[in-house]
């Protein structure tokens, strides 16, 4: 987990909410990158308030510098292929 916004913190881009349910719990994702393309490596994320990086190994997504649940990554960018049909 990289940061955490602030109320006066404002970014670039900010795309509309995406819902997320994972292991029954419901996650709110902002996409921070203006482009995204399939072949993309790394996606800058907003997670619950928490900034975080996507990044992609091969053919499966983590969590940059994070042990969390790679799964739950993997639901994530599923999400985001589905929005902007990747």
């Amino acid at each position: 987990m990289e940061d955490t916004i602030l109320p006066d913190e404002t970014y670039f881009y900010k795309s509309q909410p995406l819902r997320v349910t994972f292991k029954n719990i419901d996650y709110e994702v902002r996409i921070l990158n203006k482009d995204i393309k399939k072949t993309d490596t790394s996606v800058k994320i907003l997670l619950d308030g928490i900034v975080q990086t996507l990044e992609r190994s091969a053919s499966q997504w983590y969590f940059s510098g994070s042990d969390d649940d790679p799964a739950f990554a993997q639901a994530i960018w599923h999400s985001i292929s589905l929005r902007y049909r990747l």
